[in-house]
This record gives C-alpha cells, sequence and structure tokens, in this order.
C-alpha cells in the first residue's frame, strides 16, 4: 500500500492541475459550466478570510473555504501536498529542472521559516487596513492569473497556427473547432517574469515558495498544530535519514527524526517507505507545541504587524494613491464594480474576469490604479467593449468586488461617458458624415446634429466603449470613454426597450 501512495499523490495532482485547466477553458462564453469556474478561490481559506477582514462580513460563495480549514484540522495541510495546482506546478519543476544535487548545501533555514509569519502577519495587517497587497502572493490567485494572462494566449495562437494542418489531415472533422479568438493581455511579460522567479526558488530548496513565502500554506500551518491525524515513528527506526531527505518540505528534523513539524508536513506519505516500516499515522489526541518549533519573539511579531500598518498607510498615502496626485480618468471599472478603495482592497486579481470577458475588453493594471490596484481590471475600449448583454465578469468574481448583478440591472450601469475630441473627428474636423459611433452605440447615446456631426447625450452614455473601439480614426480613438469616479445607475427609459441587441 506504501508503494501506491506516491503514484496516486501524483496522480490525483496532475487530474488536480488538469481541473483548473479546465474551469479556466470553460470561464468563457456562455459561461454554461455546472460547476463554478472559480471553485478554487472559493476553496481558499487566505482569501476567505482577508475578505472577512476587508468587508466586515463573509461571503457565502467563500464558505467551502472554511471546510477546507476543518479537514486541516483533522488531517493536517493535505491541500498543498494533493490538490494545490501551484504546489503541483513547483513539484513538477522541481523533479524535472533541479535535482538534489543541483541545490544549495544545507543551511539553517530559521530565518527562513520565521519569514514566512512575518509575511502572514503583514498581510493580516494589510487587510485590516484594507490593502490587499498580499493577494499577489496567493498561489490560487497566482496560478490562475498566471494561466489565464501569461499561458493561455499563446497556447490559442499555437493551436490557431496548427489548425489548418490539422484541417488539411482531417478534413471536415465535425470535433476539430474553428479557430479561436487571440486574446491579447498588457502585464503579461510582467507577471511571467514572476512565476519564472518562483519555480527558479527551487534550486535553493525543493518547494522553496511552499516552505517560506506562501500566505496560504503558512495559515494551514498554523491550523495543522490541531491535526489529529499524525505521524508516528516506533522504536525500530535506524535514523537511515531517507525520509529526512524524501521529505518535501523539510518537516522531518535531522538532528531528530523520530520527531516531525506537525505544523509544515503536508501529508504527502513520503516517510512511508521507510526501510524498516517504522513510519505510520494514526489519529491521536492534537497537541500544539512540535519539534524543531520556530522561534518567534514578540519583537519579531510585533515588528511585523508594525511594517504591515506603515507599509499599508504608505501605500494609502502614496502620490500614485490619492486624489492629489496622478488620477487616471482612463481607470474604467468593470460594470457592477465597488466603490474605487472598496475594489481594490477585495480584488485579488486572479484574472478570471479577464478570461470570461468576451471582447478581451478588460486588462490587467499595472500601476494605472495605484500599487494597492496591481493587477486589477480595467476596461480598455480601444481593446475592446463591454458587451450589453453580459454580466460573466460579476459572476466569475469569488470576493464579490465585481457585483453579480442581473442583465437588466447591468445594462443601466453607468461606468464612464463618452467624449468626442472635435479635433480628430472625421464628421466634425473635415466635415465628412461618419456615423460609426451612432451607428453602433446601442443605447441611442449618440445623436447627430444638423450636420449629422455625432453628439453624446451623457445621461444615457454607459461608457461601454464600443463607440471608442469602434471608431475609424488611426492611433487614438476620436471618441474616448473617460471615468468619472464611482458609478452610478442610470434611470430606465422607455426607448430602451428599442436599442439594439449589440
Amino acid at each position: 500500500m506504501t508503494n501506491v501512495i506516491p503514484y496516486l499523490r501524483r496522480t490525483i495532482q496532475v487530474l488536480s492541475f488538469v481541473f483548473l485547466l479546465y474551469l479556466i477553458l470553460k470561464t468563457a462564453f456562455p459561461l454554461e459550466s455546472r460547476i463554478p469556474v472559480d471553485l478554487y478561490l472559493r476553496l481558499d481559506p487566505f482569501i476567505g478570510v482577508i475578505t472577512i477582514f476587508t468587508k466586515k462580513d463573509v461571503i457565502l460563495r467563500m464558505l467551502p473555504a472554511f471546510g477546507v480549514l476543518l479537514l486541516v484540522m483533522i488531517f493536517g495541510n493535505f491541500f498543498c501536498g494533493w490538490f494545490c495546482p501551484m504546489g503541483s506546478t513547483i513539484d513538477f519543476f522541481d523533479r524535472i529542472l533541479f535535482r538534489e544535487k543541483k541545490r544549495a548545501k544545507g543551511f539553517d533555514d530559521q530565518p527562513l521559516r520565521r519569514l514566512r509569519y512575518g509575511v502572514f502577519f503583514f498581510s493580516i495587517v494589510t487587510g485590516l487596513m484594507a490593502f490587499q497587497v498580499m493577494y499577489l502572493l496567493d498561489p490560487i490567485s497566482l496560478i490562475t492569473r498566471t494561466l489565464v494572462i501569461t499561458i493561455y494566449p499563446p497556447a490559442i495562437f499555437i493551436f490557431n497556427e496548427l489548425l489548418p494542418k490539422i484541417q488539411n489531415i482531417f478534413p471536415r472533422n465535425p470535433f476539430i473547432v474553428s479557430s479561436i479568438p487571440l486574446p491579447v493581455f498588457k502585464v503579461n511579460l510582467f507577471i511571467f517574469v514572476i512565476f519564472v522567479i518562483i519555480l527558479a526558488l527551487g534550486v535553493v530548496r525543493k518547494r522553496f515558495w511552499c516552505r517560506y513565502l506562501c500566505p496560504l500554506g503558512t495559515l494551514f500551518s498554523i491550523f495543522s498544530r490541531l491535526r489529529i491525524f499524525k505521524r508516528s515513528v516506533t522504536d525500530g527506526c535506524t535514523q537511515c535519514q531517507q525520509c529526512v531527505r524524501d521529505c518535501p518540505v523539510g518537516a522531518i528534523p535531522a538532528a531528530t527524526p523520530l520527531h516531525y513539524r506537525q505544523q509544515d508536513c503536508i501529508s504527502c506519505f513520503k516517510c512511508l517507505e521507510c526501510p524498516p516500516e517504522a513510519v505510520s499515522f494514526k489519529f491521536v489526541s492534537p497537541a500544539w507545541r512540535s519539534a524543531d518549533e520556530v522561534n518567534l519573539s514578540r519583537r519579531y511579531v510585533l515588528g511585523s504587524l508594525v511594517f504591515g500598518f506603515f507599509s499599508a498607510l504608505m501605500i494609502k498615502t502614496n502620490p500614485l494613491q490619492t486624489e492629489s496626485g496622478w488620477m487616471n480618468n482612463r481607470l474604467i471599472r468593470p460594470p457592477g464594480a465597488l466603490p474605487e478603495e472598496k475594489f481594490v482592497s477585495l480584488c485579488t486579481g486572479c484574472g478570471e474576469c479577464l478570461k470570461v470577458c468576451p471582447n478581451n475588453a478588460l486588462q490587467s493594471t499595472l500601476l494605472e490604479a495605484g500599487l494597492a490596484g496591481l493587477y486589477t481590471p480595467r476596461l480598455v475600449p480601444r481593446i475592446g467593449y463591454c458587451e450589453e448583454f453580459c454580466n460573466f465578469c460579476g459572476r466569475v468574481c469569488p470576493t464579490e468586488a465585481i457585483l453579480p448583478l442581473p442583465v437588466e440591472e447591468k445594462r443601466l450601469i453607468q461606468m464612464g461617458v463618452a467624449h468626442i475630441n472635435k479635433t480628430r473627428c472625421i464628421a466634425w474636423d473635415t466635415d465628412k458624415i461618419c456615423l460609426v459611433c451612432n451607428e453602433q452605440c446601442s443605447y441611442l447615446a449618440i445623436v447627430g446634429d444638423d450636420k449629422k456631426r455625432p453628439i453624446v447625450k451623457e445621461e444615457k452614455c454607459t461608457g461601454c466603449g464600443i463607440c471608442e473601439n469602434k471608431c475609424p480614426v488611426d492611433g487614438e480613438s476620436a471618441i474616448i470613454v473617460y471615468s468619472f469616479g464611482a458609478q452610478k445607475k442610470l434611470k430606465p427609459e422607455p426607448s430602451n426597450n428599442n436599442t439594439k441587441s449589440g
């Protein structure tokens, strides 16, 4: 049985990663999956805990995450060892690229083990102050964002390039889909570099990221101290050190292999491959203390909390964040987005809304929304426009930073207002007739004057951006959507019943 467990674990890891890929592929029009496409994000207790601090309320769709925490209290941190797609990816690259002989020599990792708690305390304090900068390190958000923004577009490009050759081999095959529109994302290279750095840390230690940085893993570590399914070693142990070498997270101290750090164990059961069969797992009473404890002094804990507090304050008062600094009136949030400060505090930057947007209109921010708004979504009309009868972004947002509005209500949300640059507009600048924006606007927000020049009726404009997207002027559009702060709801008019379907 012990020989089967490693293969079973790897199989489940592969299936879990493939299942995440399946959910990401299903995060698309017409969003017909019966399984929530943001399932992995809903199972993330770190996101669940931080959103409670931020929103001061429990988000119902995040309740499954606390079920995971309950299971961790019983079986220990099984999620990181068996189901986490980020952990599976790191295990794969550690196994293929970073063999043990290439790793750095042994060293005292107490400071690094202490660092993970410092990062966690830091994130808790910033969460209490409504700045979710540590969402950037959440493994589920990170792997989802990487797959959506950096892996998916190149995969689609390769597929479209190979499709004609496949169709020549299998003509008229109904199972071969047609070409897929190629999505483009603006910060893909930056996200890819961060992901590569995380994988490259494996050359120092197996699962370096999981051991010393991952905030979700630290949360599981804290709750694993209460686990009742524990490792047990008999007197038959010869201290051959095989379990010490094989443990992927270094939970078994070399000096005392009969004991282990229960809070760090990811329940991979590699130690069951003990030659004298001295290791087993069984249910016992919980015990908070374990072997080789991390020395968390009150000074270190207090320092982490104070650092998190002042970091959040610095972000809040940074010139890129305050009203007196760089204001970006092109920062158009998706329809149903919460007010800006609340939005950036709840958005995980996972990229689900970017993937589901049918027109590729949503893009991740870099510094357009300030330091606190990194990776949050914004509408870029020149790339794509907000589809009139689409409310998918709110339906896939795990933290409800974008509210799941009905289509009828979403169509009345004003994200911004279009303004015409008369020096670039063909109709205004050259007196030639151009009715593109008028014809494309399904909200009847653009009308023509007596000379058939376009005029925007601001009380009807939702800021969807279709006019900016379809404007035939080269370069910057002659009609541009500007945001004006908080979104508001337009008054429904009888004429809306006659709008075009777009």
